[in-house]
């Protein structure tokens, strides 16, 4: 996975996120985990952090991901969603988005 695609991957997740107007402490731990696996250094996590907007476009940050990166994604948003274990309509929204954009 190059810079561009980490990048990317962590936008979406942050964007799921935060989409229900909250983000939980363990919801928080999650993104610094995935931060921490992917390798983002202080200055990408911020740069991240900073393009995240809930009304970005989903389908195309999906269409710019290498295809094994995208696989990887949805079962992560999955996981991301039910960690408050209450999936809210929006976090079911961006799921669905992201896989009809897989299969478009």
């Amino acid at each position: 996975m190059d810079i561009t695609d980490k990048k990317l991957y962590c936008e979406i997740l942050a964007q799921l996120l935060i989409i229900d107007g909250m983000i939980t402490d363990d919801e928080r731990a999650l993104l610094d985990g995935v931060f921490a696996r992917l390798g983002l250094s202080d200055d990408e996590r911020r740069d991240v952090i900073h393009h995240v907007n809930v009304d970005d476009s989903i389908e195309e940050k999906v269409g710019r991901l290498a295809p094994e990166v995208r696989e990887q994604l949805t079962a992560e948003l999955e996981g991301a969603a039910s960690l408050d274990s209450d999936v809210s309509p929006g976090e079911r929204d961006i799921i669905a988005r992201v896989k009809a954009a897989m299969s478009a």
